[in-house]
């Protein structure tokens, strides 16, 4: 079973609005994804309490998967798990 890590670790969040901290956190769970971890998405707005700042930080993962690292391919490949119930996701 691989280590979960979430998005708000190592994460140090500036308060600032459009000052690129989903950004930062989407880079943040790539490089987890790649480095062998199971990401749990939890968004920096209220410390990863409010659902839909998580939902929304997820789809902007898994569009960031598609677009630079071919999520289809992963997916009609099984080398990635997707969970969007528990806004998971890792690679097999």
């Amino acid at each position: 079973m691989k280590e979960v890590k979430n998005t708000l670790e190592g994460f140090e969040d500036t308060y600032q609005r459009c000052s690129g901290n989903s950004t930062r956190q989407i880079d943040i769970a790539i490089n987890l994804l790649f480095k062998g971890y199971k990401v749990e998405v939890k968004d920096h707005w209220e410390r990863g309490t409010h659902r839909k700042a998580n939902q929304d930080l997820f789809r902007r993962i898994l569009n960031r998967l598609q677009f630079e690292h071919r999520l289809d391919s992963l997916i009609k490949e099984k080398k990635i798990k997707i969970d969007k119930d528990k806004l998971t996701v890792e690679l097999l």
